[in-house]
């Protein structure tokens, strides 16, 4: 990137990164999940796989993209900031609008399974770099998770549900009689949302380095912050149309697959890219925030039964103090 570039144009060049991240993902998904249900794929295969993948697609293409430019700092404050987002963020904005009430299983199972999960990245982290081993440790989970999902589904287990985009146009073209070539459109439409996620990420990390030279901060606190929150925004517009239709139970699969797959997959693949340079100050201070943002809404649905308006306010305002001492300490 030209380092004349003023810093407005920088961060233009963030948004205009983040909007393609996110389409790209959407197109992806959307498109990938037709074709496989076309082809006679089972949707619940689809929900497990396509679209697992999807809500963590955007966090993964610039993880993998600050890898290869060497910014590892910043894919991995995007995950732990798109982490802590996740709950504090998008379970509090949840909250606000309809109370979050989960199952027994979502309580006993699902939610320690992600604070499992977020614990191992953490651990992961204690060495001053998360490397291949870890990676492909991290990697072999993600499968582990995946394969364990789809079982419970097949034996009829309660698991947390995690919504399909676009699923009732989905459903609508399934309806339709297809013509020769419709495979065609949506292979297009894949390739098309591989484009804008790989456009997405260069924009992105080039944008976020940039500003961070500029600022004088590291790259971690641009992925923490801005990167985070630019790559949660699928999640958080899942979390208020599911909220406005009563479907919590979605909203809070979503919050809980992306974590898992940030966690597992996205720090899976960009460490075997290569090794993340992990700093003291993520690992005492920026994870113990994920952990503890985590036990907390884990102990809100556990104790006061749901996620409310009380709570949501606590999640939110969580997160915004947050946010705001990751600011300061840069100072």
């Amino acid at each position: 990137m030209n380092e004349a570039m003023p810093i407005w144009l920088a961060i233009g060049m963030v948004v205009v990164g983040v909007v393609l991240l996110v389409k790209g993902a959407d197109w992806l998904v959307e498109h990938a999940a037709l074709l496989a249900e076309g082809f006679g794929v089972p949707h619940m295969v689809v929900g497990l796989t396509i679209v697992a993948f999807g809500t963590s697609a955007p966090e993964l293409a610039a993880g993998v993209g600050a890898s290869l430019r060497g910014v590892g700092g910043l894919a991995l404050g995007a995950v732990v900031g798109s982490n802590i987002a996740n709950i504090g963020l998008i379970l509090g904005v949840g909250g606000l609008l309809f109370p979050i009430v989960s199952g027994r299983a979502v309580k006993r199972k699902e939610i320690p399974l992600m604070l499992v999960v977020m614990g191992v990245g953490w651990i992961a982290m204690l060495g001053g770099q998360i490397g291949r081993l870890e990676g492909a440790l991290l990697l072999a989970a993600v499968c582990l998770y995946t394969w364990d999902a789809y079982a419970a589904s097949r034996q009829g287990k309660e698991i947390a549900k995690v919504k399909v985009p676009h699923e009732e146009e989905i459903k609508r073209e399934l309806a339709m009689k297809h013509d020769s070539g419709w495979w065609v459109r949506h292979a297009v439409m894949v390739v098309a949302g591989i484009a804008g996620l790989t456009g997405g990420a260069e924009l992105l990390v080039q944008s976020a380095v940039s500003i961070a030279e500029r600022l004088g901060i590291s790259e971690v606190v641009i992925g923490l912050t801005m990167v985070a929150f630019g790559t949660s925004l699928p999640e958080l517009a899942t979390a208020i149309r599911a909220a406005m239709k009563r479907h919590t139970d979605l909203l809070l699969g979503n919050v809980i697959g992306s974590n898992v797959f940030n966690t597992l997959c996205v720090l899976g693949v960009t460490a075997m890219v290569k090794p993340i340079p992990v700093s003291d100050s993520t690992v005492r201070g920026d994870a113990v925030v994920m952990m503890g943002i985590g036990i907390l809404a884990w102990a809100m649905v556990c104790v006061r039964k749901h996620i409310g308006r009380v709570e949501g306010l606590m999640l939110l305002a969580g997160y915004a103090g947050y946010v705001g001492w990751v600011v300061m300490r840069t100072l």
